[in-house]
């Protein structure tokens, strides 16, 4: 790419990138006898990609399952509180005007989010807890079942017939009640279906994939993208499971789920939710990696696209495809901005 253009791209990755999806929560719970690890670990990565708003999951693994699932999650919002207390680039933001202070001083937002109800269990009253310590947006389930409903399967077929459970439904209405953004990725169709059925306000994907591409059940198909869109919700595309190939794992190709979904729900329905999880998958050791493989699906990360980092070399794919400057403003910031002013 020429300079004119590299220069381009810089100047549209200056006005800052949302990213959905990202599992800080586990990361700084797992690392929790060591400090300084948002300074040390992530802030050079997120001021080269230029993040305004990154959404930390609190996602519990198996090992805290059942008994420690409450304590690993309030000890994930713990640590996120601690960690920005100690470092001055970062701030939690629970608001759309929480997000603005943070772009007009220069910091970093984290928005908290959780990924499964498996802290709550099956008390409805910890969702307001949550809220109080600042969730602002929840999906229902991962890969697995929980007291909410049931995740997709990593397979083209097979997910569970079964939708929300009550409890599941008792959470989205007090989400909607309280302001929490509903998340739909990882949920099962039928689950999917419930929650579009019911929902009242904007639902988002925070990250995924379309089936077109990778046909398993925990993506997306285009009536999902379509009905997210009608709704006035986005989707944020994944970085993960762009191919069940490793040599189709590329920067191209994730380009090629965001021009599908903008072709199926329209440009202002397209996010990013990248996901990534490189740096997490690289030290778990040999047994846990075949585990999750044989669980989940194969894994292929983009070479050039696995941290905040690397952000631009999105953004100079993106002009190099032909999308324009205000698509891709909305694509990188603009249409996150939406939902969050939309939820307060």
């Amino acid at each position: 790419m020429s300079e004119k253009n590299l220069e381009h791209a810089q100047a549209l990755l200056a006005s800052g990138v949302i990213d959905m999806h990202f599992d800080l929560g586990m990361d700084l719970y797992d690392q929790r006898r060591r400090s300084d690890v948002l300074q040390r670990d992530h802030l050079a990565k997120m001021r080269a990609g230029n993040m305004r708003l990154v959404a930390s999951a609190i996602y519990i693994e198996d090992k805290y399952l059942p008994e420690m699932a409450l304590r690993a999650g309030l000890g994930q919002v713990a640590r996120m509180i601690e960690e920005t207390a100690r470092c001055p680039d970062f701030m939690i933001c629970k608001s759309h005007q929480d997000l603005q202070t943070a772009q007009q001083t220069n910091k970093i937002g984290l928005f908290i989010t959780m990924e499964g109800v498996e802290p709550l269990g099956s008390d409805l009253n910890l969702l307001t807890v949550f809220y109080a310590l600042g969730l602002r947006s929840l999906g229902l389930t991962h890969a697995r079942r929980n007291t909410a409903g049931e995740g997709g399967v990593f397979a083209a077929s097979g997910s569970s017939p079964q939708g929300l459970t009550q409890f599941g439904r008792a959470v989205v209405e007090k989400c909607e009640e309280l302001g929490i953004i509903v998340d739909l990725a990882h949920l099962n169709p039928a689950g999917v279906a419930d929650v579009l059925a019911m929902c009242k306000r904007p639902v988002i994907i925070s990250h995924t994939n379309a089936r077109r591409f990778y046909d398993i059940e925990r993506n997306n198909s285009d009536a999902d993208f379509r009905a997210v869109a009608a709704c006035g919700g986005v989707i944020g595309v994944n970085a993960v499971l762009v191919s069940p190939e490793k040599a189709k794992t590329t920067l191209d190709h994730f380009v090629d789920h965001i021009a599908h979904i903008a072709n199926v729900a329209g440009i202002e329905a397209v996010g990013l939710g990248f996901d990534f999880f490189e740096f997490i998958w690289q030290r778990e050791p040999a047994e846990v990696k075949a585990a999750m493989a044989n669980s989940l699906a194969p894994l292929h990360f983009i070479p050039d696209l696995t941290h905040h980092g690397h952000t631009l070399n999105l953004v100079r794919k993106l002009i190099e495809r032909g999308f324009s400057d205000a698509a891709i403003e909305k694509i990188l910031i603009g249409n996150w901005q939406r939902i969050l002013k939309m939820n307060g």
